[in-house]
């Protein structure tokens, strides 16, 4: 990897690298680290984390499966009273999702706009996409966790946020992700956008085997949270350490008063 290949923040201070330092020097004067994954996902980063730190983290997720258990909590996660605009009521992309066929999403998508206004080609693409019902506009907040529920999405584009990859892999049915990140002025182009959608919808063997192993990481994710689990365990882990270390406060304070 070459220099210019660095995220910008990297090469050149800015105030997410303010931002980063800070986050490091946080960790340096912790007791440890929480983060929202779990051993089958991140194993291998969070063994080589501890040991370049020198401190102790416990994986307790994915988050998402220990609080949003049915359709209601998965419907009020985030900021569900904020609602969506016009087309992108529950009942519209619902009823839309409903009425496509499985077999025919090779095609078919939802995209989730964050605001609305302010932009011509996106009003006048959600025109055109209303008109050929081949796809489905979601203006603002969109309830994720149905959405990625839902038996006919197959497949989630995504910015790289953690939160949508670790509820992709947690998802019913397990669906497949392909992740983007934008560093600079580096931006997906709409061919590459179109080949990777190819490849993650296809029949072929790459395909069926990125399947598979999106089977294997819902699997895992649904099963780490239950009693024996990795994250159920360190779960309980971490709880024994807090009550350790408030006990430990508590005769330290003991002792200083008898002095």
């Amino acid at each position: 990897m070459t220099c210019l290949q660095l995220p910008t923040w990297l090469r050149a201070p800015t105030g997410y690298t303010y931002l980063i330092n800070m986050m490091k020097d946080s960790e340096r004067r912790s007791n440890g680290s929480l983060f929202n994954t779990f051993c089958e996902l991140k194993g291998a980063y969070e063994e080589h984390y501890n040991k370049a730190m020198r401190t102790k983290s416990w994986s307790v997720g994915p988050i998402s499966f220990w609080v949003n258990q049915d359709a209601l909590d998965k419907a009020n996660r985030g900021h569900a009273k904020e609602g969506q605009e016009g087309e992108g009521k529950e009942e519209g992309w619902l009823t839309w999702l409903d009425c496509i066929e499985l077999c025919s999403l090779c095609h078919d998508f939802i995209w989730v706009v964050r605001k609305k206004g302010g932009n011509d080609f996106l009003q006048e693409f959600q025109k055109r996409v209303r008109a050929s019902i081949k796809g489905y506009l979601m203006w603002g907040w969109a309830p994720q966790l149905l959405l990625l529920d839902h038996p006919a999405i197959g497949a989630v584009v995504t910015h790289c946020g953690w939160n949508t990859i670790i509820e992709s892999a947690n998802a019913v049915g397990a669906k497949e992700s392909r992740n983007w990140k934008k560093f600079g002025d580096e931006v997906v182009k709409r061919e590459e956008t179109g080949k990777a959608i190819a490849v993650l919808m296809g029949g072929g063997e790459g395909s069926l085997e990125m399947r598979k192993r999106a089977k294997a990481l819902s699997d895992a994710a649904k099963k780490t949270v239950q009693v024996g689990g990795s994250s159920h365990n360190n779960l309980k882990e971490l709880i024994q350490e807090l009550k350790s270390f408030k006990l430990e406060k508590i005769n330290n304070h003991k002792s200083e008063a008898n002095v």
